[in-house]
């Protein structure tokens, strides 16, 4: 090829490097080649998946390797996408290969590995007498694996290659999500129904012969399995009359439908009132300008943000743009999903990661070829590839949810805001309880406050009594329930109306103890209580999995006086049931909804009110709209208090005011109660008062006091490693030479502080020994220089002793 009839192509890899590289491509092949592809590239004598970013300046002194395949007809992402995806791999160091492929569909992506076949000499080492049994059983094993992945360990094979005996070759798998192809039944062209129909009735024939035509004359194009299924001799008829060529048989690709059962199916178009029309006249000029901007949406639960959010998708929809709506947990997206369905004329995409992943190809393919106005989904859904991006909405913006916290660590909220700002788009966030980073943004002038201070209707917000839980101390009767709490849902029940009854705590008991001894009893891969399960009679870790039978003596004593104590939200669940025999109650948590389409079910029945109660973890905490719903119950409304982490208070009033809210939306006041043990902290006597200003006031001064953020950044390095001794050393040496190259910058001690090493909270997780380390710093550009220099440290002290290093910016679980 001559080397100046060739374009160059900037590519990342699928592999953990932070770098790009470039790659040439003949001028035939460019032309197909679009940022967002995928290619197949050579890398250090391999071959390797790489995405197009960019099309470069070609430098013709450079010796470039060239793309070897493209993968895709059409780009799987756009090019507007690219530079929030470098964005995000920079901020959240994370290499850029590694960050889209983690935003593709799964099961999208084809896999390489190593094959092998013998050489001549190999061959004849095999068929001759050498005496070396391991060497001539490794060539028999690739002899028999024939094409298939490598059956030997890469070590050998290298050794096998160098002695001349086998060749290695990289093989590719090709990705085993693909479109749905199904067979359909359509009229043979130039068939005249009637005519035939007239031959037939001289003619002998099956008795359902006639009606089996009229159908297909009639829904046509009709799906050959609803034929097979409708008709008994479907197959026989489909057989005969495609060989007269009377109908046509046809393969073709269908969408998976995702959306199931629309949970509440609306249809009723709301007057805005005035703080609505005040906000989305605001956010029409904000649209108009088509630049980009930020909005904080602050309105109390059951102020109507969704009816704002709805006007402000039409108006987009209007300027032939694209909108994303992202809600923090999958059953709300469904629930919202049923309701703008019937509001909209527009296509709408449903993508979250409970899809399967047939249905999230199918929707991924969908929006890329830009056959949808609106995407609705979770985290995932924001990088949905829109090419005409003009809104994007986080609803329940200060929801921990949007917080990625497994492999790869982002803040899907932040990311909205990042990727309105580099595709010219509106971001709006709304919250009955905003954030205190994002209100502090709105004191700030970076975003703008959009207020929406009362219910629709003029509702009132529910009356909230706090009961005092050290009233009761050491009565067992009233553990759960108090006497208020019980007289109120007896009430309510007798009034014909609903009940949500609130514990962010999953499980029958939360301890199984020796009271002999005061043992309890621990998961032998991480270091936290086992729960009991009474439906499943086990106790089980929420971490890693295990799960056991209860045991019958102490581990430790030996002795038998085992008891459980505490409670979840199946032993709620239990106590509701035995207190109000005759309510219809239902349970809603990770521990109910395993099954797709489970939470869909619970949530439909209680707002068509065939439920009386609904026992709920926070997942019924977020944007519901039930108006039979009168009476809250949250009980043990502290245990967030005790979490090791800085926003637990802010946790804490946004949880109770959230729950709150799912009272009174209807007609009838709402009444909330909350049990608590500690009555007087300010997180919870501000909710109560619906008294965001006072909470935001008290927690702002306190994290500016100590640099939290929004006054600072945070970063945790956490660390984990086989080995307890080893792993405890291994961190205290990387502390003392990070410390070390703190103290060698200007000022350095001074601008970054290291918190740490300690512990992790919880010190094992799936027998991985944990610590950490926090990071404070005010500037980004500095902290991201830490961070890299921290990276290259952990090369050199951690890898060698097997202590895996992870990076978590802007850390939300401290456990």
């Amino acid at each position: 090829m001559n080397k100046n009839n060739r374009l160059c192509f900037r590519v990342a890899l699928s592999l953990p490097i932070k770098e790009t590289f470039s790659y040439a491509v003949s001028n035939d092949l460019a032309p197909a080649l679009l940022p967002g592809h995928r290619v197949l590239v050579p890398f250090h004598n391999r071959k390797i998946i790489g995405y197009i970013l960019e099309r470069v300046p070609l430098d013709p002194n450079l010796e470039l390797k060239e793309i070897i395949q493209i993968l895709d007809e059409a780009p799987l992402f756009t090019k507007q996408l690219a530079p929030l995806l470098e964005w995000m791999a920079d901020y959240y160091f994370c290499p850029i290969g590694q960050v889209i492929q983690r935003i593709l569909p799964g099961g999208l992506n084809p896999t390489i590995f190593k094959t092998a076949s013998l050489t001549e000499q190999g061959l004849q080492f095999l068929d001759s007498n050498k005496t070396n049994p391991e060497t001539r059983d490794f060539l028999s094993l690739i002899k028999k694996s024939g094409h298939k992945r490598l059956p030997i360990p890469l070590k050998q094979a290298y050794s096998l290659r160098k002695k001349g005996l086998i060749i290695l070759l990289d093989s590719i798998k090709k990705a085993f999500t693909k479109p749905l192809i199904i067979k359909f039944a359509r009229p043979g062209k130039g068939i005249d129904l009637s005519s035939l129909l007239d031959e037939e009735t001289r003619l002998p024939r099956p008795k359902n012969e006639i009606d089996f035509l009229k159908t297909i004359y009639k829904d046509a194009p009709i799906l050959v399995s609803d034929l097979t299924k409708k008709y008994s001799n479907g197959t026989y008829l489909i057989k005969k009359w495609s060989k007269n060529a009377v109908l046509e048989i046809y393969s073709a690709s269908v969408f998976r439908d995702p959306s199931g059962e629309m949970t509440l199916p609306a249809t009723k178009e709301f007057e805005l009132n005035k703080h609505q029309k005040l906000a989305f006249k605001q956010i029409k000029i904000n649209l108009l300008k088509k630049t980009f901007s930020a909005c904080l949406l602050y309105g109390v639960t059951g102020s109507g943000k969704t009816e704002v959010y709805i006007k402000a998708i039409e108006h987009v929809f209007s300027q032939n743009r694209q909108a994303i709506l992202m809600l923090p947990e999958i059953s709300l997206a469904i629930f919202m999903e049923g309701l703008l369905r019937y509001r909209f004329k527009q296509p709408i995409a449903i993508y979250h990661s409970g899809l399967s992943k047939g249905e999230r190809y199918d929707q991924w393919i969908r929006i890329s070829r830009g056959e949808v106005g609106l995407v609705i989904g979770a985290r995932s859904a924001l990088f949905a590839p829109l090419p005409r991006l003009g809104l994007i909405i986080v609803d329940e913006e200060h929801d921990p949810s949007y917080k990625q916290e497994n492999i790869f660590h982002y803040q899907a909220r932040d990311t909205a805001v990042m990727r309105s700002k580099l595709e010219n788009a509106l971001v709006i966030l709304g919250s009955g309880t905003p954030s205190v980073q994002s209100y502090q943004n709105c004191l700030n002038n970076r975003y703008q406050l959009l207020s929406m201070p009362y219910r629709v209707e003029q509702r009132a917000l529910p009356a909230i009594e706090i009961v005092d839980m050290k009233l009761f101390k050491g009565n067992p009767e009233v553990e759960i329930f108090s006497p208020q709490l019980a007289m109120a849902i007896k009430d309510n029940l007798d009034a014909k109306k609903q009940t949500i009854l609130f514990l962010n705590r999953r499980g029958f008991h939360q301890l199984f103890i020796c009271l002999a001894c005061g043992q309890q009893a621990q998961c032998p891969n991480c270091d936290i209580v086992l729960t009991y399960h009474l439906k499943t009679n086990h106790l089980a870790c929420h971490y890693c999995g295990f799960h056991t039978q209860p045991p019958k003596i102490c581990s430790n004593c030996g002795h038998s006086r085992l008891k459980a104590y505490g409670f979840g939200t199946e032993r709620l669940e239990h106590e509701a049931r035995d207190l109000f025999p005759e309510a219809q109650i239902a349970r809603i948590d990770s521990d109910t909804i395993r099954r797709k389409g489970q939470a869909s079910q619970i949530l439909k029945k209680f707002s068509s009110q065939e439920t009386d109660i609904l026992v709920g973890t926070q997942m019924i905490t977020k944007g519901f709209d039930f108006p039979g719903v009168t009476l809250v119950g949250i009980i043990a409304a502290d245990i967030s208090l005790g979490f090791p982490d800085f926003r637990a208070a802010e946790r804490t009033f946004q949880i109770i005011s959230q729950v709150a809210g799912r009272s009174g939306r209807g007609s009838q006041k709402g009444r909330v109660i909350i049990q608590t043990f500690n009555s007087e902290h300010y997180a919870i006597k501000t909710a109560c008062n619906h008294d965001y200003e006072g909470f935001f006031k008290m927690e702002r001064d306190l994290r500016a006091q100590l640099s939290y953020p929004p006054f600072g950044h945070l970063v945790c390095f956490r660390f984990k490693g086989n080995n307890k001794t080893l792993t405890e050393q291994g961190v205290r040496q990387f502390s003392l030479e990070a410390k070390k190259v703190l103290g060698s910058w200007p000022h350095g001690n001074s601008r970054i502080r290291i918190l740490g090493p300690v512990e992790a909270p919880i010190a094992k997780i799936k027998n991985k020994y944990r610590w950490q380390i926090l990071i404070k710093c005010k500037q980004v550009k500095l902290m991201q220089y830490f961070i890299k220099e921290s990276a290259r440290l952990s090369q050199k002290i951690l890898k060698p002793k097997g202590i895996h290093f992870t990076v978590d910016v802007d850390p939300y679980q401290m456990s």
